[in-house]
């Protein structure tokens, strides 16, 4: 097993696990499509950047090909950033972070069944689902309790939004694991610029950009979530996703609400309950059986 994956992946749930936190300061003063734009420009240029300082290996591919993986990219942004960008923004306000977190957490599944129908060579053994579906019920015993159901029945199209933006996530997973070999920086660099390229002008058409007024600390946060929740996350979750595969990438959905208890635990002085603690079992025991079946991949 290779530890670097399991790092990885903390990484990308720690980092994606203060989403929705940054989302809350600007969810109220910034409407979605605007919002999406700045975090896919923020996050291009941040990895635009970044690659300034790396050196890509020299391509050799024909121009049939380069246009093919362009349109590969077109499609991963319109996935990955353009669509779940604008639905989360849309349906963060109205839903809590708490019942995002359930909803997002439906990644994993439309991942498994996703490669289960495009993906016929990658074997979808029974240690799968269960990593899958075990990850799910321990989320479900963090999060349920705290989700005011009353409130649900109110914003069933909110609740369809996020869902959407998990398949959607899902679905661009398995066109990130389908990219040739090129650096994870370039790859993602080019995504972000796309969906920026897209986002903008659907913005100045739907939305008023130029009127957002935003304080200081807003501002702040915008820039964190185009920073690192869009443009460093992305280069690492594309990297993630060449190491261990699509199913085990899309993991980090279940870390996500852990960390956040984890968090609250160390900085804000919160204890762990006992559903807390029994999440916390069932979601590591979710992950090592992710684990195993990542080297089982490595050495097939």
């Amino acid at each position: 097993m290779r530890w670097t994956n399991y790092i990885l992946l903390l990484v990308i749930g720690v980092i994606w696990g203060s989403q929705f936190f940054f989302v809350k300061i600007v969810v109220d003063d910034i409407q979605p499509l605007t919002l999406a734009a700045y975090k896919a420009l923020f996050g291009a240029a941040t990895l635009g950047i970044l690659s300034l300082f790396v050196k890509d290996r020299p391509s050799h591919n024909q121009p049939k090909t380069s246009k093919k993986q362009w349109l590969s990219y077109f499609w991963i942004a319109l996935l990955e950033a353009v669509i779940p960008f604008f639905l989360i923004g849309w349906g963060q306000q109205r839903i809590s972070s708490s019942l995002s977190s359930i909803l997002m957490g439906t990644i994993p599944i439309f991942t498994i069944l996703l490669t289960a129908i495009f993906v016929p060579k990658e074997k979808i053994n029974a240690l799968k689902w269960i990593s899958v579906l075990c990850g799910f019920i321990g989320l479900l015993i963090l999060i349920a309790p705290d989700i005011s159901f009353t409130s649900v029945s109110h914003d069933i199209y909110r609740i369809l939004a996020i869902l959407g933006a998990a398949f959607s996530f899902a679905g661009s997973l398995i066109l990130i694991n389908r990219l040739p070999s090129i650096s994870p920086l370039i790859a993602m660099r080019n995504v972000l610029l796309i969906a920026a390229v897209l986002l903008i002008p659907l913005a100045f058409i739907f939305e008023s950009p130029m009127e957002v007024i935003l304080s200081y600390s807003q501002w702040l946060a915008l820039v964190i979530l185009g920073v690192f929740h869009a443009g460093i996350v992305y280069m690492l979750y594309n990297l993630l996703i060449n190491k261990s595969g699509p199913i085990f990438a899309s993991l980090n959905n279940y870390l996500v609400p852990l960390v956040g208890v984890i968090l609250g635990m160390l900085f804000l002085h919160e204890h762990l309950t006992l559903t807390d603690q029994i999440s916390l079992i069932i979601i590591l025991v979710s992950l090592g059986i992710g684990g195993i079946n990542f080297r089982k991949r490595k050495s097939t």
